[in-house]
C-alpha cells in the first residue's frame, strides 16, 4: 500500500466537457432503456445497450489518452445515430442523432484547440526590420 499513487492524468477542459458530455448521453440512453424495456422489441434493446458499453469503453480510451481514441470516436459518434435512424427507434432516435451531432462539434473543438499553434512572431521579417 505503501506503493500506492493515485491516478489523475492532467484533461484539458475541453476533454472534460466531452466526456461529461458524453456520460449525459450515455445515462439518457440507460433511462430510455430502462424506462421503455417492455415496450422496445430485443433489436432496440440491444441496439440501446451496445451504445452504452461502446460509449463507457470510448470514454476510459479518451481519459486514458489512449492514441485510438480519436481514431475511434468520430466514426462512432456518426455511426451510431445511423445505425439508431435506420432501425426506426422514433423521437429517441433524433435525440441520439442530435446529442451525437453536439459532441462532434464538441470534440472538434477540443482537438482544433489541441493543435492550435501560436501565430508567428514576424519581428525579424525584412518588411518589418525597414
Amino acid at each position: 500500500m505503501s506503493k500506492f499513487r493515485t491516478y489523475h492524468p492532467k484533461l484539458h477542459r475541453a476533454v472534460k466537457r466531452y466526456t461529461a458530455i458524453q456520460y449525459i448521453i450515455a445515462v439518457g440512453v440507460m433511462l430510455f432503456l430502462f424506462l421503455n424495456m417492455h415496450s422496445l422489441s430485443m433489436e432496440h434493446q440491444l441496439i440501446a445497450v451496445v451504445t452504452v458499453v461502446v460509449m463507457g469503453i470510448q470514454n476510459g480510451f479518451i481519459l486514458s489518452r489512449a492514441k485510438v481514441a480519436l481514431a475511434v470516436e468520430g466514426p462512432r459518434l456518426l455511426a451510431f445515430p445511423l445505425l439508431w435512424i435506420a432501425t426506426g427507434m422514433g423521437l429517441a432516435a433524433l435525440v441520439y442523432t442530435v446529442s451525437s451531432i453536439v459532441s462532434l462539434l464538441v470534440l472538434v473543438n477540443a482537438v482544433r484547440h489541441k493543435n492550435h499553434r501560436p501565430p508567428l512572431h514576424l519581428v525579424n521579417e525584412p518588411e518589418n526590420l525597414a
